[in-house]
């Protein structure tokens, strides 16, 4: 802040009361010195706007100029031109930066021209000193914006920012190799997810079988039993009978006796055989259904995708393959003997000894 300045503001209010003051007998100079007023007034008005703009000469003749206010003299002739000349220099930077599409206001316009057209009664010294300000200073102005340090930071921008651009598209196209290379191993993780999938459920299918490979080796080993248990009693009383047709003994009533309890046993030990017959059969059946899915399910790693996509086509597509995968093991129930069957046959026995 140069005019702002509370001391450089008192300098310019002394110079105004001095020159509104002064009494000049020369015409020409009492009109510059009105001139050179008027400037001063806008200028103690408005520092702000007058700082920002000039400060090219602000800094070549900011502190000149205060001088020559604080020993403005009326009485001498080179102390009016000296300031006519100065303010006249603040008032064209003013006017070359008052920014892109204004123009100074009519008053100073005015102050302006009227300065322009009195050059030719000018002494040479101030004349030159119109001149350069009128034509050379601005280019100077110009010269010294272009060659300042902040320009040149500007170039260096320039020149960094196409630097960045090239780096950032070399960084476009490495992030998008990387990106390829990144969704490439994301399809083979979810492959990888859904392989997991299946082989989870083919380990437990697996486990499956293995207990019903268990549970169908007991019912075996049961079923075996159970007819060793069914032919003994026959052995026996077989056994029995040849020897004593070998003693010369026949059958009587008490053979009888003994035959009907021996055939209610055999009834009954058939039908046990008979429901261990069933459920070995039954745990085979559910062998062979774990066993089909163990082996849909090494072809249907990619079953999640392909499913949603085909059924957005056709929604009943891989239903049958759905009901067999998720369904449960069937045990065929329907074919269990009944409770009652061997009394049945007990009873048809005991009708025909009547009969």
């Amino acid at each position: 802040m140069f005019f702002g300045d509370e001391n450089n503001a008192q300098v310019m209010g002394k110079f105004l009361r001095k020159a509104e003051a002064a009494h000049i007998e020369d015409e020409a100079r009492a009109k510059r010195l009105s001139v050179s007023r008027e400037i001063v007034g806008y200028i103690y008005k408005s520092p702000e706007g007058w700082d920002e703009r000039c400060t090219f000469n602000i800094k070549h003749i900011g502190n000149q100029f205060l001088q020559w206010l604080r020993d403005f003299d009326s009485t001498k002739n080179d102390h009016i031109d000296q300031i006519y000349c100065i303010v006249y220099r603040f008032l064209c930077e003013f006017d070359f930066l008052v920014g892109p599409g204004k123009e100074l206001g009519m008053e100073l316009r005015r102050i302006k021209g009227q300065i322009e057209s009195d050059v030719a009664e000018m002494d040479e010294n101030v004349r030159s000193q119109i001149i350069y300000a009128s034509y050379i200073m601005p280019a100077n102005i110009a010269k010294e914006f272009i060659n300042d340090s902040n320009i040149g930071s500007f170039r260096e921008f320039e020149a960094k920012k196409s630097e960045a651009e090239k780096l950032k598209k070399q960084w476009d196209e490495e992030i998008n190799v990387k990106k390829t290379e990144t969704d490439a191993i994301k399809e083979k993780l979810s492959e990888y997810k859904t392989g997991f999938n299946f082989v989870g459920l083919y380990k437990g299918f697996e486990r499956l079988g293995e207990q019903k490979e268990s549970e169908a080796s007991k019912l075996f080993w049961s079923l075996i039993v159970m007819g060793i248990i069914i032919v003994l009693p026959l052995i026996i009383e077989i056994i029995i009978a040849v020897n004593g047709v070998y003693q010369n003994r026949a059958l009587s009533l008490d053979h009888l006796v003994v035959i009907i309890p021996l055939i209610t046993i055999e009834v009954i030990f058939i039908y046990y055989f008979r429901v261990i017959l069933h459920n070995f059969n039954s745990v085979k059946a559910q062998k062979l259904q774990i066993e089909l899915r163990q082996t849909l399910c090494q072809f249907i790693q990619s079953y999640a995708e392909y499913s949603e996509k085909i059924k957005k086509q056709d929604k009943t597509a891989l239903e049958k393959f759905e009901n067999l995968i998720f369904s449960g093991i069937l045990a065929d129930p329907e074919k269990l003997p009944s409770t009652f069957d061997g009394i049945d046959q007990l009873g048809n026995l005991v009708k025909s000894l009547k009969g």
